[in-house]
């Protein structure tokens, strides 16, 4: 008995098997390459990866904080020291006028005449001056005979120093003459004679502080 001969096969098998062979060669050369890469492309030490030790820090910039400018420290204005005012010094007869006062031009013979003083500083600064009954001194004059001194007889006498401001003018109160001459010898008496009348004139003069009036002058009747 005979056989028949086997049939070639056709070329789309011979194409599928160079296909097949063909990516089994594929397969193979990639599978060397990963091993290759495997043993000697793992010696080095991969890079490590640091992670950061400090605190991470928010990426987003944070507000800046709301600021108030300050209040300003109030700065003390240095006061200024005041100069010490000076020391009035005592009055002198080119700074104050001494003016002798009657209350009359002339008087009745039932009339006593009543007697006072003013005194005006009349400079541009203060001065002391001493205004008591110890400083002042009245004096009744007729020509040149001395009639009545109010310290001849005079008792409790005091002193009082008292500042007189630039251009104020003060006075003393009044004092009353008995029309009597004085002595110191006649402080005693009871009957001391009285000053001449009928018309007579007299002249009157102040002394206080040192400084003297000029005459004022009244008549007596």
């Amino acid at each position: 008995m005979s056989t028949s001969p086997s049939s070639k096969p056709s070329p789309a098998v011979y194409r599928r098997r160079r296909l097949v062979a063909l990516v089994g060669v594929v397969v193979v050369i990639a599978l060397i390459w990963w091993l290759v890469s495997a043993l000697f492309g793992g010696g080095g030490n991969p890079a490590a990866t640091t992670s950061p030790t400090s605190t991470e820090v928010d990426t987003a910039e944070a507000a800046p904080a709301e600021t108030t400018d300050p209040e300003p420290t109030p700065t003390e204005t240095p006061m200024s020291t005041p100069e010490p005012e000076p020391t009035p010094t005592v009055c002198t007869e080119a700074e104050v006028a001494v003016t002798a006062v009657v209350d009359s031009e002339s008087y009745d013979a039932d009339q006593l005449p009543q007697f006072s003083v003013t005194l005006e500083n009349t400079s541009d600064t203060s001065c002391i001056i001493d205004v008591g009954t110890a400083s002042q001194v009245y004096t009744v004059m007729s020509g040149s005979d001395t009639i009545w001194v109010s310290t001849h007889c005079q008792e409790n006498s005091d002193s009082q120093v008292v500042e007189l401001v630039a251009g104020k003018e003060v006075s003393a109160p009044a004092i009353e003459w008995s029309r009597e001459r004085s002595n110191t010898d006649t402080c005693d008496d009871e009957n001391r004679p009285d000053a001449v009348t009928g018309g007579a004139y007299y002249n009157l003069t102040v002394k206080i502080g040192g400084i003297t009036s000029d005459p004022v002058y009244f008549a007596l009747y």
